[in-house]
C-alpha cells in the first residue's frame, strides 16, 4: 500500500487488481455501501478480513463459509435468511434494518457474543438458542412474549426499546448478569420490575405508562437511571441510589427535588420539562458538572451561580432575558441557550473557558461581546438575527459553524477560520462563496437553499456536500451542469430532478443535489489525497462497467465503497 504514488496508477484498475489489493489486507476491515449490483461476495472469504460491513446492498446473496471474519454487519439489504453463512468463529453480527428476515433462527452461530436484529419486524424469539450471547439488541421489533430470553443467562446487555406489545417483563428477572438494560419507548402498561437484577449498572425504562420505582431501590449497582416521560410525580424512592452519577427524569410532573440532595455522586441530571421551581438541593451535589433544566421558564435560576464546578448547562426555552447568574461559572465549557427570544448575551463574555456555545432561534443582532470567547471550537447561531459576523475570525480554534437561517448574513470573515471542519450555512440567501476557498480543513458542507450561481472548488473537501434548492450553472470546472429539457429555465427558476450522488476524490467524496443535473466531473480535479497516510482516489473500471469506486487505504484498514449506477451489469 506504501508504494501508491499518483492518480494514474488506478485509471485502468480491474476487478482482478481490486481483487489483488483485497490480499495485502491484514486483519483489516472492508466496506462495501450501496452496491444494489453486487450479488456474490463468495471471493470476500479468501481474504484476511476480520471485519465485513455490507450497507445497503440490496440483492447481496450472503455466502460466506470459513474464513477469518469475527465481525459482520449487513445493514438495510432485504436479506431473507444467512444460510449461506458458515463462519465458525463469528463473534459479532449485525443484520439491523432487514425486516424480511423477521423470525429467522440464528441458532447455528453458537459462538456469537454480540447480536443485533434490530428493525427486522421480529414478533418471536424462541429460536434464540445462543449460550454464549453477551449483548443482545431486539430494539424496533414487535416483541410480545419475552419468555425465551431466560435462557441467554449469559446477557450482560439487553436492548428491548420500542417493543411496544411486550405483556410480561417478568422473564427479564432471570437474567442475573444484566448490566445494562434498555426498556424505553415501549409505551407499557404493565408494571416494569427490576428487584432481581442487582447488577445493573445502567437501566433506561423512559418512555412507558406504568413504571413501579419501588424495584428500584434494590439496585444499588446503578450509575445510570433513565426514567423520563414515565408520568411519575415522586422521585422519593431514589434516596437510596448513592452511585447514581447520571439521571434524567425530564417531561414528568414532578415538582420536588430535594430527594437528590442524597444522591452524593451525582455528575448529571436532566430536570428538563418538569413543574420543578426551587433547585436548591442540586447545591449539595459537590460532583455535579452537568445540569439540562429547559422548558422550566418558572425556576429560581440564581442557586446555579454557586455551582461552580458545573461543565455542561442546557437552558433552553425558558424564556430568559437576564442570564447574569452564569457569569462566575468559570468552568462551563458547553452552554446552550437555544429558543430565549429576548436574550441578552453580555454575561457571556465572562465565559472565558467555553468550547460549545448554542444561541439558535434568539433574537440576537450583534455577538460582539463573545469576542473574549477564543476557545470556542464548536459555534451554533441558527436563525438569530445576526449579519456582522466579524468576530469570528478571532476564533483560531473554530471546528464546526452553523450560521442557518440569517438572511443578509456577510461570510466574508469566515475564510480566516482556517480550522474549520464543519460548516452549515443553508438559507442564508446567498449568492456567492468563493471566500471559502482557503478552508483546506473542512470536510462538512451544507450550503441548502439559497441562490448560488457559482460553485468554487474548495481543497480537501473530502466527506459531504449538499447544495440542495441552489440555481448553480457554473461550476470553475469542477462540473457542468445541464436542464435537458430548457436550459432557460433552469437557469432561471428551481427544478428538481431526483436526487443523485456522486463519488469524487480529490476535493469531495459525495455531492448530494436536488435541483441540478450533473453531465460531467472534470477530471483535472481527480488528484489524490493523502493525508495521515491516507491515500483517496478513483476508479472508473469494474468489469468493464461505468461506476465509481472510492478506494481509501491505510496502514491497518482498507475501506471499500462501492456505488453502482443504474445501468450496471445484472
Amino acid at each position: 500500500m506504501n508504494n501508491i504514488t499518483s492518480q494514474s496508477e488506478f485509471a485502468e484498475y480491474n476487478f482482478t487488481t481490486i481483487q489483488k489489493l483485497l490480499n495485502q489486507i491484514k486483519n483489516g476491515e472492508l466496506q462495501i455501501l450501496n452496491s444494489n449490483k453486487l450479488k456474490n461476495i463468495e471471493f470476500l472469504q479468501d481474504f484476511q478480513i476480520q471485519k465485513l460491513s455490507l450497507i445497503q446492498c440490496k440483492n447481496i446473496i450472503p455466502i460466506l463459509k470459513s474464513c477469518t471474519i469475527k465481525e459482520l454487519t449487513i445493514q438495510n439489504s432485504d436479506l431473507k435468511n444467512v444460510e449461506g453463512l458458515y463462519i465458525e468463529n463469528l463473534e459479532i453480527l449485525d443484520v439491523s434494518a432487514n425486516i424480511e428476515l423477521r423470525n429467522y433462527s440464528f441458532d447455528k452461530f453458537k459462538q456469537l457474543k454480540q447480536l443485533n436484529i434490530s428493525y427486522t419486524n421480529r414478533d418471536d424469539i424462541s429460536n434464540l438458542q445462543l449460550p454464549q450471547l453477551r449483548i443482545l439488541d431486539l430494539s424496533q421489533n414487535n416483541l410480545s412474549d419475552l419468555t425465551p430470553l431466560q435462557l441467554l443467562v449469559n446477557l450482560e446487555e439487553l436492548n428491548l426499546s420500542t417493543n411496544e406489545e411486550i405483556i410480561d417483563t417478568d422473564p427479564i428477572q432471570q437474567l442475573k448478569n444484566l448490566t445494562k438494560l434498555n426498556f424505553s419507548f415501549c409505551y407499557l402498561s404493565i408494571t416494569l420490575k427490576f428487584d432481581q437484577l442487582t447488577n445493573l449498572v445502567e437501566l433506561d425504562i423512559s418512555a412507558n405508562n406504568s413504571v413501579d420505582l419501588s424495584s428500584l431501590q434494590y439496585l444499588s449497582n446503578l450509575k445510570k437511571l433513565y426514567i423520563a416521560e414515565t408520568q411519575i410525580n415522586n422521585i422519593d424512592i431514589l434516596q437510596s441510589l448513592n452511585n447514581l452519577e447520571e439521571l434524567d427524569i425530564s417531561r414528568n410532573e414532578i415538582d420536588n427535588i430535594n430527594t437528590l440532595k442524597h444522591l452524593v455522586n451525582l455528575r448529571s441530571i436532566n430536570l428538563s420539562d418538569t413543574q420543578v421551581t426551587n433547585i436548591e438541593a442540586l447545591l449539595q451535589l459537590v460532583h455535579l458538572k452537568e445540569i439540562d433544566i429547559s422548558g422550566n421558564p418558572d425556576i429560581d435560576f440564581q442557586p446555579l451561580k454557586k455551582i461552580i464546578k458545573l461543565q455542561r448547562l442546557c437552558l433552553c426555552r425558558n424564556n430568559l432575558s437576564n442570564i447574569s447568574f452564569i457569569s462566575g461559572l468559570l468552568s462551563l465549557e458547553h452552554l446552550n441557550l437555544q429558543f430565549n427570544e429576548n436574550l441578552d448575551i453580555v454575561s457571556l463574555s465572562y465565559l472565558v473557558n467555553l468550547t460549545t456555545l448554542d444561541i439558535s432561534y434568539c433574537a440576537i443582532k450583534n455577538i460582539q461581546s463573545l469576542k473574549t470567547l477564543v476557545k470556542l471550537i464548536e459555534f451554533n447561531a441558527i436563525d438569530t438575527k445576526i449579519k456582522d459576523i466579524s468576530i469570528l475570525k478571532q476564533f483560531k480554534y473554530l471546528k464546526e459553524l452553523n450560521l442557518s437561517c440569517n438572511l443578509g448574513i456577510n461570510i466574508i470573515d469566515l475564510q480566516y477560520l482556517t480550522q474549520l471542519t464543519k460548516l452549515i450555512l443553508n438559507e442564508c440567501d446567498l449568492h456567492d462563496i468563493s471566500v471559502l476557498r482557503p478552508l483546506v480543513n473542512l470536510e462538512y458542507l451544507e450550503i441548502s437553499n439559497n441562490s448560488i450561481f457559482y460553485f468554487y472548488p474548495i481543497r480537501d473537501l473530502d466527506v459531504n456536500v449538499e447544495f440542495e434548492d441552489n440555481l448553480i450553472v457554473e461550476s470553475s470546472d469542477f462540473f457542468t451542469f445541464f436542464d435537458v429539457k430548457n436550459k432557460s429555465q433552469f437557469i432561471n427558476r428551481h427544478t428538481k430532478p431526483n436526487k443523485q450522488e456522486i463519488q469524487l476524490a480529490g476535493n469531495m467524496k459525495k455531492v448530494d443535489t436536488t435541483t441540478c443535473y450533473i453531465r460531467d466531473i472534470n477530471t483535472r480535479y481527480k488528484n489524490y489525497l493523502s493525508r495521515k497516510k491516507m491515500v483517496v482516489t478513483t476508479i472508473t473500471s469494474l468489469k468493464q462497467k461505468q461506476q465509481d469506486i472510492l478506494l481509501s487505504l491505510t496502514n491497518k484498514v482498507v475501506q471499500l465503497y462501492i456505488k453502482m449506477d443504474e445501468q450496471q451489469y445484472q
